[in-house]
């Protein structure tokens, strides 16, 4: 009973979203503080780097996870580190 739970427990574990694992842990960096809701010029005030570097990274993010919006990279991004 106990090894069935156990079983049943890790087939309820989602697989990652495709993509996410290719992220860079710079790019994991900005887009957890996308998560938590910064703006693109906050965020390179927080990392030290220009708002043009954040829409970089930005750019890189979603072309690596496919997504065209803010929005679908959170839930990828989110949804992969279940």
């Amino acid at each position: 009973q106990i090894a069935r739970r156990v079983v049943q427990h890790f087939q309820q574990i989602p697989e990652p979203s495709p993509g996410v694992e290719k992220l860079t842990p710079r790019e994991k960096e900005i887009l957890a503080q996308l998560a938590q809701g910064f703006l693109y010029k906050e965020i390179g005030d927080n990392l030290g780097i220009s708002m043009d570097t954040v829409r970089t990274y930005i750019r890189k993010v979603y072309d690596k996870l496919q997504v065209h919006s803010r929005t679908a990279a959170m839930i990828k991004y989110l949804h992969g580190k279940v």
